[in-house]
């Protein structure tokens, strides 16, 4: 039983703090200099040109809100006993 839940803890910790890391890489990168710099210029033109529009970049950040979104349902569903 304490084997089991120290896995689910885990795990659940894990795919938390994942969704936390990649939710602010979405929100931050696509308005830094790293951006504008390396992703942008280095992508193929036809990808170039919407990368750069800011409608693009917001579009990135919202879906890096759902990642958010996202770990405080895994941490809702954690704090429930099964």
């Amino acid at each position: 039983m304490a084997i089991e839940r120290s896995l689910r803890v885990s795990s659940t910790f894990v795919v938390v703090l994942y969704l936390c890391v990649a939710g602010w890489f979405f929100v931050l990168a696509p308005w830094s200099r790293f951006w504008s710099t390396h992703v942008v210029p280095g992508a193929p033109f036809w990808l170039m040109v919407e990368l750069a529009r800011p409608a693009v970049r917001g579009a990135l950040s919202a879906f890096g809100l759902l990642h958010f979104f996202a770990a405080a349902g895994w941490l809702g569903e954690a704090g429930t006993p099964s």
